[in-house]
């Protein structure tokens, strides 16, 4: 075993306890990189040792944590990448600049990707995916003439969101009746890193795409009732211990 320390002024003790404790999501990062971007190769998740859940000391101890031997990230993200994969007709991804998931879609969908920065769209552009369109533009204020749309998504954007009920309600003026939103995004987590690794980590530039909020799936479901009376549930996924840090919501 080894004890593993660390202090951050991001979040209460309260928010911490969630994280860890009510959540479970504790990952130790097996790679040497100062920020993980490919989350099933970077990152391990962490559970509880049995023998912790017996052991009456454990409100006032750290706990002992052990490796999953899951990847936690892949097995949710399958789930994503098989409802994208069922699609058809006009989609509207909000803030997809990163465009993880366009290689899901079928190809005869025709993809329309709004999203505030101008040189990760130029780039997907130059791709030259058919019936693909990159417009510029912030979730908040969708420029006109997009059309309306069969399907609308939120994927890894909605904690990006300024103002996520004023994005809310600009994309879903544009669905059409019948069509579908998805909203797929993460919560914090807890990272385990040797001392020189997290020295380095912290000293580096500051990520530009950091969250707004760590809202989960209930927060987000609760803005979206609020954005349209219209919408029925079909399907939430929410992060606890045998989960990732991934959340998903999707409705009709």
């Amino acid at each position: 075993m080894r004890l593993v320390r660390t202090s951050t002024e991001d979040f209460s003790d309260e928010e911490l306890a969630v994280t860890k404790e009510q959540l479970g999501q504790i990952y130790v990062d097996v790679s040497s990189k100062l920020a993980p971007d490919d989350f099933a190769r970077d990152l391990r998740k962490l559970r509880p040792s049995a023998e912790c859940a017996a052991c009456s000391r454990r409100a006032a101890c750290p706990g002992c944590w052990e490796g999953v031997p899951v990847d936690v990230f892949g097995r949710d993200d399958g789930r994503v990448r098989e409802i994208l994969a069922s699609l058809t007709g006009r989609v509207l991804d909000v803030g997809g600049g990163e465009a993880s998931y366009l290689a899901s879609l079928d190809p005869g969908v025709e993809y329309v990707c709004v999203d505030p920065d101008e040189v990760r769209l130029a780039v997907l552009a130059s791709r030259g995916r058919p019936g693909a369109r990159f417009v510029v533009g912030r979730a908040e204020a969708l420029p006109e003439g997009l059309g309306t749309f069969d399907h609308v998504l939120f994927l890894r954007s909605y904690n990006h969101l300024v103002e996520p009920a004023r994005a809310l309600a600009g994309a879903l003026a544009l669905l059409r009746p019948g069509g579908s939103l998805l909203l797929v995004d993460n919560v914090a987590f807890g990272l385990v890193r040797a001392a020189p690794h997290a020295a380095r980590a912290e000293a580096a530039p500051e990520n530009q795409l950091e969250h707004y909020r760590n809202d989960g799936a209930a927060e987000a479901d609760a803005a979206v009732h609020a954005a349209s009376r219209s919408l029925r549930l079909v399907e939430r996924r929410d992060v606890g211990h045998p989960t990732s840090n991934q959340w998903l919501l999707r409705y009709q």
